[in-house]
């Protein structure tokens, strides 16, 4: 899976870099099926969305903390 993590001004300011420090915590089974990128700004926060904001395999969320993400990470890769 591809996570595009939001580092853009408002992410940033917003606690983004937290997102991708959960990540890197999760056990290595998780780890294994996901490949981290940055993004600069997905231009979605000035509408419905709220940042910080991650893509995750062409999916939006908004709204992330560092326990949002792992949990939307852990049910997406199941217990393979």
């Amino acid at each position: 899976m591809v996570i595009s993590i939001c580092v853009g001004t408002t992410c940033h300011l917003l606690g983004s870099s937290s997102l991708v420090e959960a990540i890197n915590e999760l056990p290595e089974k998780y780890l294994n099926n996901v490949s981290i990128k940055y993004s600069t700004c997905f231009d979605v926060c000035h509408g419905q969305m709220k940042p910080p904001i991650a893509k995750i395999d062409d999916k939006l969320y908004d709204d992330l903390s560092p326990d949002k993400i792992k949990k939307i990470i852990i049910a997406m890769v199941g217990d393979n």
